[in-house]
């Protein structure tokens, strides 16, 4: 059987995610440990005991998702022999998807986290920004209300549309006057918008320059080819040199996030499970795709729900067949 692993991003963490796991896994506390070890941060009252402030700073929101999602992974891989065959990661959560792909070490990647919070966070504090998702609005009309308020000659005003999360749900990046306009344009027209959890323009242009001292760190951390592809937020495209995972990951921190085509990758899975502590990203694709196997796995019960399923012989839908016929045809056309 088939499966395709997904990982969330920052905005994902919550007070208490992972203590059902790490109270019941000896696996999950050894990680905690490494990784309070690696940064010198006390990651069980970090996740568990901090508040809600704490653990939304980028530094500490973006390690302690990823620590939730690898323990996850690792958890899965070697007590239930469940092993993904195709990953992809939304914004932060390409280091858990790398991880699961076997690019990247489990260390290297928090150290490369910390670095790339370190820089973004500075990045927000030069310029105020904030991040708004927004439904019910068509793309076209959502950069019609961003070139409004965007001057793309510098840094004081920008608006961006930065996440295509879904064929409905798209993420604007923007300076904190120009996010406030732009919900209230969308208010204004019937559509709905959520401020995210987060402490910054990410993915906007407000990010070049973190991006660029991040890059310079990458010397650094050995990266390793895949067996398995990685579908890059940048591009849309499967991935598993080396190289060209470094330069994604770099390109990352400035560029859109491609999430919406990325997933059409992971369709013709048997199975598709979000890692980590969300259930956000495998609500979107079970609403876009009702008749797939996708579920979120981020409790002891999800696992033992995950390795029944996977004992089962799996039989394909016709919706599933009329769709990778549709995706061969894509393909096919693009070879011509």
């Amino acid at each position: 059987m088939n499966i395709g692993m997904i990982f969330p991003g920052q905005g994902a963490q919550f007070l208490g995610m992972g203590k059902e796991l790490y109270d019941r896994e000896r696996l999950v506390q050894e990680y905690f440990e490494l990784a309070s070890g690696c940064l010198e941060t006390n990651f069980v009252r970090l996740c568990f005991a901090s508040s809600d402030k704490e653990l939304r700073e980028t530094g500490n929101a973006q390690t302690a998702i990823f620590l939730v999602s690898a323990a996850i992974t690792q958890l899965l891989a070697e007590k239930y022999n469940i092993h993904a065959n195709i990953v992809a990661g939304h914004s932060s959560g390409e280091y858990a998807a790398l991880f699961a792909a076997g690019g990247m070490s489990f260390v290297d990647a928090l150290y490369l986290l910390k670095k790339r919070s370190t820089f973004m966070q500075a990045a927000t504090q030069q310029t105020e920004g904030g991040m708004a998702a927004i439904l019910n609005v068509p793309l076209e009309k959502i950069h019609e209300i961003c070139q409004r308020y965007d001057d793309p000659s510098g840094n004081t005003s920008v608006a961006e549309v930065v996440n295509y999360n879904s064929a409905d749900q798209f993420v604007i990046a923007a300076t904190l006057p120009e996010l406030k306009a732009i919900q209230a344009d969308v208010k204004e027209i019937k559509g709905k918008t959520i401020e995210l959890n987060v402490a910054g323009a990410f993915h906007s242009r407000l990010m070049q320059q973190a991006a660029h001292h991040y890059g310079l760190y990458m010397v650094k951390v050995d990266f390793k080819d895949t067996k398995i592809p990685l579908i890059s937020n940048v591009n849309a495209k499967p991935l598993t040199n080396a190289d060209d995972l470094k330069n994604s990951l770099i390109q990352q921190v400035h560029s859109h996030v491609l999430w919406w085509p990325s997933m059409y990758h992971l369709y013709p899975c048997d199975i598709i499970v979000e890692i980590g502590p969300n259930i956000k990203y495998s609500k979107m694709l079970k609403r876009a795709w009702p008749d797939k196997q996708i579920m979120a796995i981020n409790t002891p019960e999800d696992i033992e729900q995950l390795h029944t399923i996977m004992q089962k012989p799996f039989e394909k839908t016709e919706m599933d067949l009329v769709i990778e016929e549709e995706l061969q045809e894509k393909k096919s056309t693009k070879k011509v």
